[in-house]
């Protein structure tokens, strides 16, 4: 008997519809332990200590969600949803990241991993009193304040992946940004954040995009075609037509998981956003 919508790591792979991390597993699973013994229900103690109304994959996404975004939960309010940024699957701990359709700042850092994600998304409330064994049990610490999520000047707190020797990254304005070998860039790529210059019409970084993929830079592609998404999510036309382009950068890339992802959401893209 379980208070979870799964039993195993399998189903909760299955259910959130990407391979989460383990150890986040894990934590759903002691908590939900916890819960069975005390008969509490599990997704309302979620709620009550973490502001997780409801454990949330493919259904929680919008259309501005980054593909590199793999939700896990909602919180109820705003189409605010939590996810981890997986740009590729060979890491055992995954970045997390909250993303507020309503707002133009993309994901914002919540946690570098699952640990620090959770202790990041414990409530500040009288209301925990109940449940500081629980805590206690999970390694993290009720009286501990969450980090600011924003820094001095305002801006949000970004995503930033394990580094990988030879590998770059650069951020994009959905928050995920771009994270490849450096052969995938061109050489004056610019890797210190710097959106798109809007005075500039999207046909011309379209066909920089276009140059990129003939040239084999797919890194630097997948950068001009998620620029170009992100601002032009709201015309049905153009965001289609990005997101089809971006499975080339994928697969050059070999991201089969991100290919993936892109190709569900084409798919259904009529379906769900039309």
């Amino acid at each position: 008997m379980t208070g979870l919508p799964f039993d195993d790591y399998a189903g909760a792979a299955a259910y959130f519809g990407a391979p989460i991390p383990r150890l986040f597993f894990k934590y759903l699973k002691a908590i939900d332990r916890f819960c069975q013994e005390r008969g509490y229900v599990t997704l309302d103690t979620l709620f009550e200590v973490f502001g997780i109304l409801r454990l949330s994959g493919m259904e929680a996404r919008y259309q501005q969600t980054p593909v590199e975004l793999f939700p896990f939960a909602s919180t109820g309010g705003d189409g605010i949803h939590f996810g981890f940024v997986a740009h590729t699957l060979d890491e055992v701990d995954y970045p997390s990241g909250e993303l507020c359709p309503m707002d133009d700042d993309g994901i914002v850092l919540i946690g570098h991993n699952t640990t620090v994600m959770f202790q990041e998304l414990l409530r500040n409330s009288d209301a925990l009193e109940p449940f500081k064994d629980l805590i206690t049990s999970l390694g993290l610490q009720p009286e501990e304040a969450p980090q600011a999520r924003y820094d001095a000047a305002g801006q949000s707190l970004r995503i930033r992946p394990l580094a990988k020797p030879g590998w770059r990254f650069v951020d994009t304005s959905d928050g995920a940004g771009v994270f490849a070998d450096a052969r995938h860039f061109a050489e004056n790529h610019i890797f210190d954040y710097q959106p798109l210059d809007r005075s500039r019409s999207g046909t011309h970084y379209a066909a920089i995009a276009e140059e990129m993929r003939l040239k084999g830079l797919y890194g630097s592609q997948l950068f001009y075609l998620k620029e170009l998404y992100w601002h032009e999510w709201t015309n049905y036309t153009l965001a289609k037509q990005y997101l089809k382009e971006m499975l080339s950068a994928y697969e050059g890339l070999d991201r089969p998981h991100l290919y993936e992802m892109a190709n569900t959401l084409l798919n259904s893209f009529d379906q769900r956003y039309r």
